[in-house]
Formats: structure tokens, sequence, C-alpha cells
């Protein structure tokens, strides 16, 4: 009865529940917005802007400060839009339409396309909470063995056309984490590269990497320094090693492209 109670015949349980779905739609919208800070506008393939932009608008820029001396970064900004685009890329159309892939006109490995592709990261080492590099030689630390399994160290590295690409020489390390993110390989002349251990399997007499054949070792990005990689160095590696599980020309893929094209 009205007077009786506070809110007498007033629902507030429909009003809580109006007001939760405002709130989550307001969430909704803060979170998409957000997430529009880096990418958008959105583009086509050939870099003109997308007709369909989608229900939200893009949001104010925002400058976020960050620690141990890096530069403050803006975004939404042309200036870092065009700062991580890559152009001129060795692609072209296979299709009328936007949406279907380019095809690489070249050496898809070498140029950082298609599987290969890389996105252009600050060329500086990624650091840990106390602004030390996160990822550096064994050989140059303190206090960290191979605890548990097979040292590499020493073993020939075994590529993906069975030939023997070069020696282990060091892990590389992520110091944080504790775990190794890159064996160095020492190539027949001399040369150092560093190969994902993700892309590695560790044997009793050997290190294979298969994604590679032998001679396309040479070809894996180099790093600036002999004591740190950066957080553009480790992409660039990383897609190159990757592409060659489709790149790479090796035996056993010959071999079945023989039996079924003839």
């Amino acid at each position: 009865m009205v007077g009786v109670n506070f809110f007498g015949n007033f629902d507030l349980a429909l009003v809580s529940l109006y007001a939760f779905w405002l709130f989550f739609a307001g969430l909704v919208y803060y979170l998409q917005t957000e997430n529009m800070r880096e990418g958008f506008p959105l583009e086509k393939e050939d870099g003109g802007i997308a007709a369909n932009q989608g229900p939200f608008p893009v949001p104010e820029p925002k400058t976020f400060k960050r620690m141990h001396g890096l530069p403050d970064v803006t975004v939404p900004s042309a200036e870092n839009e065009d700062a991580h685009r890559r152009t001129g890329l060795a692609l072209a159309r296979t299709a009328v339409s936007d949406g279907f892939p380019h095809a690489p006109t070249g050496d898809p490995m070498k140029d950082g396309v298609g599987p290969a592709a890389w996105a252009v990261r600050e060329d500086v080492p990624e650091l840990d909470g106390h602004g030390h590099n996160k990822i550096v030689p064994m050989a140059r630390t303190e206090g960290f063995v191979v605890s548990a399994g097979r040292d590499p160290r020493g073993l020939p590295v075994q590529a993906g056309d069975y030939k023997i690409a070069g020696t282990v020489t060091d892990l590389w390390i992520d110091v944080p984490e504790q775990l190794v993110r890159y064996l160095e390989v020492e190539l027949d002349g001399g040369s150092k590269r560093l190969v994902p251990m993700t892309l590695a399997k560790i044997k009793s007499d050997r290190v294979v990497v298969s994604a590679l054949t032998a001679d396309l070792f040479g070809g894996i990005p180099m790093t600036r320094s002999s004591t740190e990689v950066t957080k553009l160095e480790e992409d660039k590696i990383s897609a190159y090693v990757a592409a060659g599980h489709l790149y790479a020309e090796k035996p056993s893929r010959l071999a079945a492209l023989q039996q079924v094209f003839g």
C-alpha cells in the first residue's frame, strides 16, 4: 500500500535489472572503443579505407606513459599507425574483389609475406619489471642450468633435408619466465643465428629443426647484438623459421607432391 512502505508499489527488482542492462551496455561500448586504439580505421588489402567501419567510433587519443625511460605512446594517432605500417610488399591480388588472399610475387621468406609475415614491433629488447632485458644468452647469466632433459649445447643441428646445418653453441633464456626461448646455432661459416626453441626438437644425439633446409639457415635474420635480441628481431626470426614449414622444399614434401600430381 502506498505510504506504508518507503517504495510503495515501486518495482525495485525491475529497476535493478534495467540498471544492470544499462551498465553492461556501457561496459561493452567502453571495451570495444578501447580495443580500437590500434588498427583503426579499418583498411582494405590495398591500403584504402574500408567502407564498413562498424558501429563504434574511433576513440579520442590517449597517451600511455611507460617505465624505464621508454618513450610515451599516443594511440590512436596517424604517426603511430605509419610507424607500424609495412608498404611495398611483394604481393599481388588473386581476385578483383576484396577479401581474397594475396599471392607472393618473390621469395616470401625473404620478403616477409604470407606465413612469413612479421609485424613492425619496436626495435628494442623486451624488458622485465626491473628494466632488465628479459631474454639473454645463458652464457652471460649466473645461476641458470639445464635442470632436466638433454643439454643441447654442442649437439649438431639437423635440418629438414637431413643435412647438418650447424651446431648449438648457447641457449637464450627468458629470465623472468625461467625457460629457453632460442637456440643459438653456429653455422659452417662461423656466423650465428637464433632458432625459436618451440620449432626445434632435442634428441639424444642431435637437434632437429624440420622447418628449414640446411641452405636456408643462412637466411635467418641476424641480431644486431650478440647479447640481446629486440622485439622486431624476434618477430622476423620466428616468422622466417616457421614459414619454412610451407615454403622450404624438403624431400618429404616434394615426394608427396610428386605422388599426388605425378
